[in-house]
C-alpha cells in the first residue's frame, strides 16, 4: 500500500496531540498526517493536497465537519471525531460510516484503523468501489448535530503543572476565584480561566444550575439546601465537602425545598 495522506481537523489542542499520537504509534507506517484546528485551515490542507484519510471535528468554530466531508465525499476515507454518540452512532453505523467518540480511547481507535486497512486495501485492489458519503446522511447529520455546538462536553483543565481533559459530566460545580474557575469533581479540583458568565451559555440548563455570581452547581449534585445563622441558603453537594451560598438573586429556585 502507497504511503497515505492523513488530515486530523480538530480545534482543541490537547485533543489533536492525543488523536494525532495515537495514529502514529498504532499505524506506524500511515504516512503524513496533516493537522488542522479549524475548518478554514482544513480547506488549505485540502486544495494543497486531498487526504487519503480524513478525521473531522463534527463542530468546529468556523464551519461544520461535516461541510469538509461534503467536499471530500467520494475522495476521502472519512471518519467522524464526536462526542454526540446518543445522536450519531445509529446513523453512522447504518451508512458504513465510522467515528470517534471524544477522547479516542486506543481499542476504539485501533478497531477504526483496522476498518480503514482493509477498507483502503479492497479500493487498491478494485474489488469495491470507494464509499462515498450519501447526500441523504449529511444532511441527517446537518440537522441532529448542527445545533447542539453550544453544548460544553470536556473541560481542558489545569491541575498542577499538568492539563487534564475532565468530562462535563463527571463536574459537579463551577466556582469562580479570582482569575481562575475552580473545577470541582468528587475525584479532586482543577482551574480553568474561562469566566462564569460564558461557562453558562455553553452548558445544559436543564442540569447546571447558577447559584451565586461565581457559582454553578449541577443539579442532580444538590443533597440538601439549609438556611445559616443569617439567612442565607447553603447547598450541600453529593460528593464534596464543603457548602456554597445561594445569592438572593437565585434563591427562588429552592422555595420549594
Amino acid at each position: 500500500m502507497p504511503e497515505l495522506r492523513v488530515l486530523v481537523v480538530e480545534d482543541e489542542p490537547l485533543l489533536r496531540r492525543q488523536l494525532c499520537g495515537s495514529l502514529r504509534e498504532l499505524w506506524p507506517d500511515v504516512g503524513h498526517i496533516v493537522e488542522a484546528e479549524s475548518g478554514t485551515a482544513a480547506m488549505r490542507q485540502i486544495a494543497e493536497a486531498v487526504p487519503d484519510i480524513a478525521f473531522l471535528d463534527i463542530n468546529l468554530p468556523d464551519m461544520s465537519g461535516i461541510d469538509i466531508a461534503a467536499v471530500l465525499r467520494g475522495r476521502s476515507q472519512v471518519v467522524f471525531v464526536t462526542a454526540y454518540s446518543e445522536y450519531a452512532v445509529t446513523a453512522f453505523e447504518q451508512h458504513a460510516l465510522d467515528y470517534v467518540l471524544k477522547p479516542a480511547t486506543t481499542r476504539r481507535l485501533g478497531d477504526t484503523i483496522a476498518r480503514l486497512k482493509a477498507r483502503m486495501a479492497d479500493v487498491s485492489t478494485a474489488t469495491s468501489p470507494q464509499r462515498s458519503i450519501a447526500p441523504e446522511l449529511l444532511a441527517e447529520l446537518r440537522r441532529q448535530l448542527v445545533p447542539q455546538t453550544a453544548t460544553l462536553k470536556w473541560i481542558s483543565a489545569s491541575i498542577g503543572a499538568t492539563t487534564q481533559l475532565i468530562p462535563v459530566s463527571e463536574v459537579l460545580c463551577f466556582n469562580a476565584e479570582d482569575k481562575y474557575t475552580e473545577v470541582l469533581t468528587a475525584a479532586g479540583e482543577a482551574l480553568i480561566r474561562k469566566p462564569i458568565r460564558e461557562l453558562l451559555d455553553e452548558l445544559p440548563d436543564d442540569q447546571f444550575w447558577q447559584i451565586h455570581r461565581r457559582t454553578i452547581v449541577r443539579v442532580a449534585a444538590i443533597e440538601r439546601a439549609v438556611r445559616n445563622d443569617a439567612g442565607q441558603l447553603e447547598l450541600r453537594l453529593r460528593g464534596l465537602d464543603r457548602t456554597f451560598t445561594v445569592s438572593r438573586t437565585f434563591a427562588h429556585r429552592f422555595r420549594q425545598m
